[in-house]
């Protein structure tokens, strides 16, 4: 069996996720971690077992090994789209962190890159690879419900309010870009898409709720420049209306998200704190009679990011891969919502 060898940048937390699916692949293998700081390669080090001599402080000595396949960046989100440039000019294929820029003029410069290149990117739309939105995406594909009219979409945590938490990067405009909508409502933006089609306008409002943070040295306080929670409507293409709030402001909520999509014919209902399961409702008549059924989702919807991404690299492409592409389509959509915000006024995409 050929095996891919995987070299990681960023040894943060979203990376433990990468390490812990990719040690699960039988096809892959992880050569080579990157980060500044020491003690994170020391963690990556103890999961992975990579050896000293493969752990760099330079992502572009990591991209440069020749040992390394495959790359992914798993970086604060200023550092994506250079990073990503680099690797896609090297020739290796990257798994890249959302949001993919800062905005979608950056996101532009990563999409030329690799069209430029011999390889390709996929977006780290980890949500794409639950299997309730797989099955979910099958039935709509199918007619299930008919054509879609209308979403209903939430994505809650209580992440604000963490006791003690600092003025880290995501707070932060500059290295973050917007709090959670890049951080959080780019995943809610892309299934959306993936279920109904693209958004050609929006209306959104935010607010900072913790206005403050410590600064990372404990010393002082720092102001924070992101949004915490925000909400949109917005117009798909296809004709539906969709309605999103997206929060670090839910106390009771680790990680919801949850989806209503609503066709002519049925609907669709799924709440990703247990992907297993998928809610169908069918109007086989009277619609006022119609009544959802809770159902497993079948084995075949089972797929996770790391495998996703390893089959690509393989020549194996799933259906539902998200392209570099996907990512820079969120990401208008993510500017839209900022832009709405600041102006107060209906945005076309």
């Amino acid at each position: 069996m050929k095996q891919v060898r995987v070299g990681i940048i960023g040894i943060g937390g979203i990376a433990e996720k990468h390490i812990r699916e990719l040690l699960q692949c039988e096809d892959a293998t992880i050569v080579a971690l990157c980060d500044i700081e020491q003690k994170a390669l020391a963690r990556g080090r103890e999961k992975t077992g990579v050896p000293v001599e493969k752990c760099y402080t330079d992502y572009r000595t990591l991209i440069a090994d020749e040992a390394v396949d495959a790359v992914e960046i798993c970086t604060p989100n200023y550092l994506h789209a250079e990073m990503a440039r680099a690797a896609l000019a090297a020739g290796k294929p990257i798994n890249l962190e959302k949001p993919i820029a800062l905005s979608y003029e950056q996101a532009k410069t990563v999409l030329d890159a690799e069209a430029s290149s011999a390889t390709f990117g996929m977006t780290c739309f980890s949500y794409r690879f639950m299997p309730a939105v797989r099955y979910a995406k099958s039935l709509v594909d199918c007619g299930c419900i008919g054509t879609v009219v209308g979403l209903n979409v939430a994505y809650l945590k209580s992440s604000a309010f963490w006791e003690g938490r600092a003025l880290e990067w995501r707070f932060e405009k500059e290295k973050a870009g917007s709090g959670v909508v890049g951080d959080l409502g780019v995943h809610l933006i892309d299934l959306a898409q993936l279920l109904a089609g693209n958004i050609v306008a929006l209306c959104s409002t935010y607010q900072t709720v913790v206005k403050e943070r410590p600064t990372l040295d404990g010393k002082d306080v720092g102001k924070v420049s992101t949004d915490d929670s925000c909400s949109f409507i917005a117009r798909f293409a296809c004709g539906a209306e969709g309605c999103f709030h997206i929060t670090r402001c839910a106390i009771g909520h680790a990680n919801t998200i949850r989806y209503d999509v609503y066709g002519e014919r049925g609907s669709l209902s799924f709440d990703l704190n247990d992907p297993t399961v998928l809610t169908v409702c069918r109007a086989e008549g009277d619609p006022k009679d119609c009544q959802g059924e809770t159902v497993k989702v079948p084995e075949e919807f089972y797929l996770s990011q790391e495998q996703g991404f390893i089959n690509a690299v393989l020549g194996k492409r799933d259906a539902l891969f998200p392209t570099i592409s996907d990512g820079a389509e969120s990401q208008k959509v993510v500017d839209a919502i900022l832009r709405s915000a600041e102006r107060g006024a209906w945005m076309t995409i």
